[in-house]
Parts: structure tokens; sequence; C-alpha cells
């Protein structure tokens, strides 16, 4: 098998947090030329808030007790639409990609579906970024990035967004 055909074959599995998928677009351009390259864009719908506002209702407004369900369809409802509107997005750097999602905790979701569906690249970004300048040292690389890392069953591509203002570094 040439490295060529090797390289045809390949699953890449991006995944998405609502910032990044200009600079994932950016890394991936030269794969893209190879015709049979499967790219998947994944968002995960985080579960864990849910919890927190559960607990936090429970705390100062009302006994204990599960959100009612016209509260929970409600949250439901915008976490599918913003899904949606994050995976829209992907198609328009990515146009032949396949969208993928999933609820529930992002970091072991990622790594789960990364070999349920045969990833053979997973591309993520250290961390979102909403404004604000990327950061580098020791807390650049979130939680989810950081599990992916030391759990994914395949290499993993971390993305950094361009960050040479900040350098040299100070000592």
């Amino acid at each position: 098998m040439t490295a060529m055909s090797a390289m045809s074959a390949m699953r890449f599995l991006c995944c998405l947090d609502g910032t990044n998928i200009e600079q994932i677009s950016k890394v991936l351009t030269p794969f893209t030329a190879t015709e049979t390259l499967t790219i998947g864009l994944l968002y995960v719908i985080d579960q864990g808030p849910h919890g927190e506002v559960e607990r936090t209702r429970e705390r100062f407004m009302r006994p204990s007790g599960p959100l009612s369900s016209p509260r929970r369809d409600q949250m439901k409802q915008v976490d599918d639409v913003t899904a949606q509107d994050i995976l829209n997005e992907g198609l328009r750097y990515l146009p032949t990609a396949a969208l993928l999602r999933r609820e529930g905790r992002p970091e072991r979701e990622i790594v789960n579906y990364a070999a349920e569906w045969k990833a053979d690249l997973i591309v993520i970004c250290p961390r979102s970024h909403y404004g604000g300048k990327a950061e580098i040292g020791p807390r650049s690389v979130g939680h989810v990035a950081r599990f992916v890392l030391d759990h994914a069953p395949c290499p993993v591509l971390l993305v950094r967004p361009l960050a040479r203002e900040q350098f040299p570094l100070k000592r």
C-alpha cells in the first residue's frame, strides 16, 4: 500500500466547540484535496451544566427535586439549536464533512466516539477562546483536550491559535 492510498482512506474526527472551526479548517486544507478523506465534525452537548442548574435551583430557589419538564424541554431545545448552528457553521468550511452529535461529558464522548467511528486522527483545540487571547503556559490546555490527549484511541492533532505576539517568552 502506498503512502497516498493509506492517506486517502483516513478518517479525521474534528471536535468543534463553537469557536474553532476556522482554525481546524485551515489545518485540514492540505488534506481535503484527497477525495476519499472522511472528515467528521463532532459537537458534544455537555450535560454537566444541567446538573449544576438543578443544584443552584435547589440551593436558592426551590426545594429539591428535578427541574420541571417544561424547563428541561426548553434547555434541551436551546442545546439542540446551538449544536445544529455550530455543525452548520462547520459545513460552511468543510462542506463534505459528516455531522456528528453526541450528548454527555465532552471529554468522554470524544474518546468513545473516536473509537466507535474508527477515527485515524482526532483534531482538537486546546480550549475555547471567546474573544480573549490564547493562553500559553501550563493552563493553555483545558480539561477536555487534556483528557483526549491522555486517553485517545488514535493520534491527536492539537491545533493552537496563532500566538506569535506573545513571543519571545520573558525569563
